[in-house]
């Protein structure tokens, strides 16, 4: 799973690269497509049906969400220090459980519902509304945290097809979504900058193989605390290859969210152990 994240961050380092030479909406094309290709050849190869699924709709549902969520990311993540971009990303877990409220109907305490205010608190303390450290940009990355929220609820119910199925609908659906917009924006890519393409392809799709090779092994509640991880490299890479500080206030924000975030997940698994136990 650590493994996962350090992939999925050094691919959020080539985007950040990328960005400003090339369209956000070529990067995010690349990404799906690449996904679907590579996992859909891999099913082809071990003789599995690609569409068996019987939630076309939620895959398409899926697809639709992690496209918006791709894009609100790479946006912040570009316009934004990569810590700041990263640690509000970090809302979408707990999101999820807010979510998870009013669209599947499930009943939470007031210890989470005080733990999601206080990641909210931290989501305020890295933005600073009204001050002169707030940006614009900060609002992509709380977008993206949104439709991550939208994918992972969807999720649930697609669990039965299999993370291979999941991973290749989603590829496929990303692809499509994103196609809608690339040729508006599609231009040649420099020789210079195909290695760091390569690479942001590469670290994306090895990122996803780890963590579904995590999920395999693992019960989910065991392994997902440690997709924090995320954030310590995010703040590293950001310190080392970009320069980006991340101030005193901005590092507590960030220690905000995903200390409530890991007291969030505690609880629901508190709950879901009770749940077994009867």
């Amino acid at each position: 799973m650590v493994a996962g994240v350090f992939c999925m961050a050094s691919m959020d380092v080539m985007a950040k690269i990328l960005g400003h030479s090339i369209p956000v909406a070529q990067i995010v094309w690349l990404r799906f497509v690449s996904q679907a290709l590579l996992v859909g050849g891999g099913l082809i190869i071990a003789r599995r049906a690609l569409f068996t699924s019987a939630h076309i709709k939620l895959h398409m549902l899926r697809g639709l969400a992690t496209t918006f969520s791709s894009y609100m990311f790479f946006m912040g993540i570009i316009y934004l220090p990569l810590a700041d971009a990263t640690a509000l990303i970090q809302l979408g877990p707990v999101m999820v459980t807010l979510g998870a409220v009013f669209v599947l109907g499930e009943t939470i305490g007031r210890r989470r519902i005080v733990a999601i205010a206080v990641a909210f608190l931290g989501a305020m303390l890295i933005i600073r509304p009204g001050s002169s450290v707030m940006s614009p940009a900060s609002a992509f990355p709380m977008l993206g945290a949104v439709g991550f929220t939208v994918y992972a609820l969807a999720t649930r119910f697609v669990r039965s097809d299999g993370p291979w199925t999941a991973l290749f609908l989603q590829g496929v659906f990303g692809t499509m979504f994103s196609s809608l917009l690339v040729p508006f924006f599609w231009q040649p890519i420099a020789l210079p900058d195909a290695p760091t393409v390569a690479a942001l392809v590469g670290f994306g799709i090895l990122g996803h193989l780890l963590m579904i090779r995590a999920f395999a092994a693992a019960p989910a509640g065991d392994i997902a605390p440690y997709g924090y991880a995320g954030l310590l490299f995010a703040v590293i890479f950001g310190l080392v290859l970009f320069g980006e500080t991340p101030d005193g206030v901005t590092l507590l924000g960030a220690v905000v969210i995903v200390t409530a975030g890991l007291y969030v997940w505690y609880r629901e698994r508190l709950t879901h152990v009770q749940d077994d136990n009867g």
